[in-house]
């Protein structure tokens, strides 16, 4: 599904990412732990392909970084769904407007389409009804669920979370993480980066594979 070979990724002088090998199999849940400024959003902005790397390859699924011309970075995110810890909700748009985007840009616009894959994806994040509702009357658990009916309503095969649980209180975030293993038994592939030792401790324990990334490298079975 992912895999870096030999990759770096530099910003003038500073190093993010330095000779980096790291693979991530279909149906795995993986979590990347690091501080701030450690190198986790350089790693998904590469795994999105917003940014190629300064040296080495990535690959995933079979989009191979270096390669791609616009239409096939697009057909790329197609395969992807991307969670973040700000919510990124429009906030003058309605869930269904904010679901159905995801849709809308990758080609999809027939209504009956739209309305069906929209309803089953707020079903399955546990906000049925709600696709009137805007962002503003929603709590942020709530919001987040709705970015994560954004993520999958593709069906993506890879769902990429950025500190998914950062702006929630500490009920709202274990219904989040809850939501992510739902989706990961589902079939999808989760990677998640965090800068937050008890919640990589608390994934771990439930069965996902940890690694963290340190001094530009990502290290195997930490255990915080």
């Amino acid at each position: 599904m992912i895999r870096l070979t030999h990759v770096s990724q530099r910003y003038g002088a500073q190093v993010a990412l330095e000779d980096v090998n790291f693979e991530v199999a279909p149906g795995d849940f993986c979590v990347v732990l690091g501080p701030s400024g450690a190198g986790k959003t350089s790693l998904l902005r590469l795994l999105t392909m917003e940014a190629d790397p300064t040296g080495g390859q990535v690959q995933v699924g079979s989009f191979v970084s270096g390669r791609l011309g616009r239409n096939q970075r697009a057909a790329l995110r197609r395969t992807l769904g991307v969670v973040f810890e700000d919510f990124k909700l429009l906030e003058d748009r309605n869930l269904f407007e904010n679901v159905a985007l995801a849709l809308r840009i990758h080609g999809v616009w027939d209504k009956a389409t739209l309305e069906r894959r929209v309803d089953e994806a707020l079903v399955q994040v546990g906000l049925p009804g709600r696709a009137h509702a805007f962002p503003r009357e929603l709590s942020g658990g709530q919001k987040q669920r709705a970015g994560v009916a954004r993520a999958i309503v593709n069906r993506p095969h890879l769902v990429l979370a950025d500190e998914p649980t950062g702006n929630l209180d500490p009920a709202a975030g274990e219904e989040i993480l809850d939501l992510l293993f739902q989706v990961h038994r589902d079939g999808t592939t989760i990677l998640l980066a965090t800068n937050n030792q008890e919640l990589a401790a608390k994934l771990a324990a439930r069965g996902a594979r940890l690694v963290e990334i340190k001094d530009g490298t990502l290290v195997e079975g930490v255990r915080p």
